[in-house]
């Protein structure tokens, strides 16, 4: 490689053009594997500047795939792109303007606009269609040409060339992303070309237009309705048909009109349509699926109840084999649930949880005949279906993520609109429990003390154990539904006494549902069932392995039910119950001590705090004598076990609170949150931090090690659900039909949880003459015959008639939704207003999604068309004052050109006279000198006549 690097450049130095052009196309070619060819840009823009096409056209190539804004030599592009534009030759025109749409920038943008805007009146369609698209470029480089340019652009509409249209309606559409208003004139325009339909793709990008216009311009929409109904009705192109109903509905055209029998016509048929999408997917296309579940989730806001009907369909998605089909099915179910399908919608979500649920979905190929097929071909199987193998079926492996996704759904789904759809809270109690069981390993990152974030998945709680969603609800529960309190305490006292079997020390799934567990024992202590074996549970010593959050509220729980055991004033101060007292005692001060020195600041401060109350508990029942059975001294039990310690926990009872009720409470007067509690803090640290130098260092190991070493987190393992019910789930049958209305609970609830609910509804009838039981529940009592109570019945002065009258058939009435009392979130003032509002605060501070190629079109929000903003107001006012001072220098400059004009013509004009004075002069003084030379000739032959005539007359 370094070789051939070498070479080329070499050639690139060559003068032959076409040595030059090949070296340079080599550079191209090893640009795309990481090497830097910015070294080559002069070379380039001489190849660039060859008189060949073909040289031309590598050197295009290498500038849109190496050039930058920050090129040095792209300044010197100007001249040369502006003459390939003027060439004459139409495939020169096109390379110099797709080479623009790459390399531009903002000055390049601004030099070469008047040579784009001449190539749109050019002849060929070719070079028009390609000079609307550059001009989109340019704009974004230099948003201040949208102004002068959109006169021309806007022309381009009418072109009698169709994909020259198309290309301007694409940029239209494009522009309109950002300031819509600016476009609201094109209506007319627009909806003309809606209307012929010259094709699909424009089509498709005037209803996106027509979707960013409409919220600006009401009255669009019954203007657009027909022709769109039409268009859904009559096309035969699936594009084009998702198209139109998206356009309905982020157009906003299905929530105008959706209180008239027009709006709810329209858009039964645009979820009729979309159920289409979803059963032509199943063999065709998944793309098709997927698009239709995401058309449903959208329309699922504003026509939930038309969606609903279709839940069959969608249902069957929910079991797909494309996870990506799943997740859109997921959401989509979570949004069209309500109280008659939650029960089973829940049910068949939770079949999913459960190991090798998935028999009847899994695809399988009958055995084949060796020599059938080839090798090659046995490949192309493996690669096309890798789930498919011969003779056998894999089963559909589950993400962990999406298990987490379908519990945080089912979680969604109960507990919307304070609880609007349950009906059965024990039976939300149930699916929590059967939640808990089927929670997959928890992540890395949750193994340890502290949960940290991580970035947002597909599912909302990926990265993070599901246990603690799950124990917010039946907290939530057991606080706001009172006629159930009981039996949420009676599930979270299970929780914490079965943890060992329920949560595995591997994996750990859902394991951060016993720190609401540990809450809710620890505040409905009294109604426990057996406090005993909870406390037990509590102090057992394998809670000393939990996290710290958790450890921490078993701590608080510990005093609330030792309060309950020990507290009872009214019992005798007996030996017995001494004894108990005092090993109760003993045994919360051994579980306390080791955790008085623990590393985390909150176990801490709770159980030296505990630890010093149960020492001092401990002394009041070692000093307090027991009262003898035949003593005649009565004994109470002391002060500090009956009421001390239970007044701690006594008073008004908890109730929800609204998260920002808090910031309403005004501060008391005096209070200065600013002020330092100890104003020698930073003394005592130093202090502290000085003394720690001096200290062993084995002593400062561990200390050191906890908080400045991060914990290795414990590998992750099989989650506790498949250690439940193993036997059971490999004999499992094929899955119910939803259609066919075979969901029970026995399909998706565990047989301990039928069973005791079993139980406790024989238990509550059992007394009822007219309730009709089935067989003897197993660990009951045997029914005595001679128990059940008979009524003896006279008829002897009761008059049967001989024939019997018809009676007219009455119906039933349906049964009742027995009314449960939720509380309410407690609040100051308004909260709901508040909640909202910085719901949309929050909403309009979010960073603007960019689009799918990555344009940064943030230059043309906000920029209009009419008017300067206010936000480049003052940038034009500079611009103008600017001009006027340049205007006056170039005045000045211009009368003192003037001066030095003048002068120098002056000047000009003396020297001529001079030359003129000169000449004359020169011309008087050669006559004078002809004359002279004429004279002294004449007088020379004159005197030769006289002296020859002397001596004539001598001789």
């Amino acid at each position: 490689m370094l070789e051939c690097l070498k070479e080329c450049r070499n050639e690139v130095r060559s003068q032959d053009l076409d040595i030059k052009a090949a070296a340079i196309l080599k550079l191209v070619y090893l640009e795309m594997f990481g090497h830097d060819m910015s070294w080559a840009s002069f070379h380039v823009l001489e190849v660039m500047s060859s008189p060949k096409f073909l040289q031309k056209r590598v050197g295009y190539l290498a500038a849109t795939q190496s050039f930058t804004i920050a090129t040095d030599v792209l300044m010197l592009t100007t001249n040369l792109i502006k003459k390939d534009l003027s060439s004459s030759y139409p495939p020169e025109t096109a390379l110099a303007i797709n080479g623009t749409s790459h390399i531009a920038s903002p000055s390049l943008a601004r030099d070469l606009s008047p040579d784009l805007l001449s190539k749109l009146s050019h002849t060929s369609p070719y070079i028009r269609k390609k000079a609307v698209l550059v001009l989109y470029k340019c704009f974004l480089q230099s948003p201040e040409l949208l102004r002068t340019s959109w006169p021309r652009l806007r022309e381009c509409l009418n072109d009698e060339d169709g994909s020259v249209v198309s290309a301007t309606v694409n940029v239209v559409c494009e522009l309109a992303r950002r300031n819509p208003r600016n476009y609201l004139p094109l209506a007319p325009q627009l909806f003309r070309l809606l209307t012929n339909r010259e094709n699909n793709w424009m089509t498709i990008k005037l209803i996106k237009l027509f979707a960013t216009l409409t919220p600006l311009e009401p009255r669009l929409i019954k203007k657009l309705i027909p022709p769109i109904i039409n268009l859904i009705k009559t096309t035969h192109a699936m594009s084009l048909l998702y198209e139109c109903i998206n356009g309905l509905i982020s157009g906003g055209l299905l929530a105008g009109i959706q209180e008239t029998d027009e709006g709810e016509e329209l858009a039964s048929v645009c979820v009729t349509k979309l159920r289409g999408f979803l059963v032509a997917g199943v063999a065709e296309d998944s793309n098709l699926k997927y698009v239709g579940l995401l058309a449903l989730t959208k329309l699922v806001a504003t026509h939930a109840h038309l969606v609903s009907v279709h839940r069959s369909v969608i249902l069957d998605c929910v079991d797909d084999a494309d996870i990506s089909i799943r997740y859109r099915a997921l959401e989509l179910v979570v949004g069209m649930v309500n109280s008659d399908s939650l029960p089973d919608v829940v049910g068949r979500l939770i079949r999913q949880l459960k190991p090798n649920t998935n028999r009847a979905e899994e695809e399988s190929t009958e055995p084949e005949a060796a020599g059938d097929e080839s090798e090659d071909e046995d490949m192309e199987e493996e690669v096309m279906h890798p789930r498919r193998t011969r003779g056998e079926a894999m089963p559909l492996e589950l993400p962990e993520e999406y298990k987490r996704a379908v519990i945080a759904s089912v979680v969604e789904m109960c507990s919307r609109d304070m609880y609007a759809n349950v009906g059965d809270f024990e039976w939300y109690l149930d699916v929590l429990v059967q939640l808990i069981r089927y929670a997959p390993p928890a992540s890395a990152s949750t193994v340890g003390d502290e949960v940290e974030g991580e970035e947002e998945g597909q599912g909302e709680s990926d990265g993070q154990d599901v246990g603690e969603a799950i124990g917010k609800e039946l907290r939530n529960v057991a606080v706001r539904v009172r006629s159930v309190r009981r039996e949420a305490v009676r599930y979270a006292e299970m929780l914490v006494g079965k943890r060992e079997g329920m949560f595995p020390v591997a994996g750990g799934g859902g394991r951060w549902v016993l720190g609401a567990a540990g809450w809710i024992v620890g505040e409905y202590a009294s109604l426990l069932a057996e406090p005993n074996g909870t406390l037990s549970a509590l102090l057992h010593p394998s809670s000393l392995l939990l996290p710290a959050d958790i450890l921490a509220i078993y701590i608080q729980a510990i005093p609330k039910i030792y309060a309950v055991l020990a507290g009872a004033e009214n019992a005798p101060w007996t030996p017995p119950r001494k004894s108990t007292v005092a090993l109760l005692t003993s045994k919360i001060i051994k579980f306390l001590e080791p955790l008085a020195i623990s590393p985390n600041l909150e176990v801490q401060e709770r159980a030296v705090e505990f630890l010093e109350l149960f020492r001092l508990a401990g002394e009041a029942v070692a000093e307090q004598p027991a009262t003898a059975e035949d003593a005649d001294e009565q004994y109470d039990a002391p002060l500090l076990i009956t009421q001390a310690i239970p007044g701690m926990f006594l008073g008004l009872e908890l109730n929800p609170v609204a998260p920002r009720a808090q910031r309403k409470v005004p501060l008391p007067p005096g209070l200065d949150l600013d002020e330092p509690i100890n104003p020698y803090l930073h003394q005592l640290l130093l202090e502290s931090e000085q003394d720690s130098r001096f200290a062993g260092k084995d002593e400062d190991d561990g200390f050191r090690e906890w908080y400045y070493q991060r914990a290795v987190p414990k590998p992750a393992s099989i989650p506790a659900s498949l250690g439940i019910d193993n036997a059971a789930s490999k004999n499992l049958s094929a899955v119910a039909s939803y259609q066919s209305g075979d969901l029970k609970e026995e399909d998706y609830l565990d047989k301990d949880i039928l069973e005791r609910r079993k139980r406790e509804r024989w238990e509550r009838n059992r007394d009822d003459p007219f309730y009709i039981g089935g067989a003897v529940v197993p660990g009951s009592d045997e029914v005595d015959l001679d128990s059940i109570p008979v009524m003896k019945l006279e008829l002897g002065d009761v008059n049967i008639p001989t024939v019997p009258q018809p009676q007219p058939r009455i119906s039933q009435p349906k049964k009742k939704r027995e009314k449960v009392v939720i509380a309410a979130d407690e609040g100051i003032g308004n909260e709901g207003d508040e909640s909202s509002a910085e719901e949309t605060a929050e909403k309009s501070r979010r960073k603007p999604r960019k689009g799918l190629l990555q344009v940064d079109s943030s230059g043309l929000m906000g920029y209009s068309l009419d008017e300067p903003s206010d936000s480049t107001a003052g940038r034009d006012e500079d611009v103008k004052a600017a001009r006027k001072e340049v205007e006056r220098f170039r005045a000045e400059m211009e009368r003192a050109a003037e001066r030095v004009r003048a002068k120098a013509s002056t000047e000009e004009q003396k020297e001529k006279k001079k030359k003129k004075k000169k000449k004359r002069e020169r011309g008087d003084g050669e006559r004078k000198k002809k004359k002279k030379k004429t004279g002294d000739a004449g007088e020379g032959v004159g005197s030769e006549a006289k002296n020859k005539l002397k001596k004539d007359k001598k001789g």
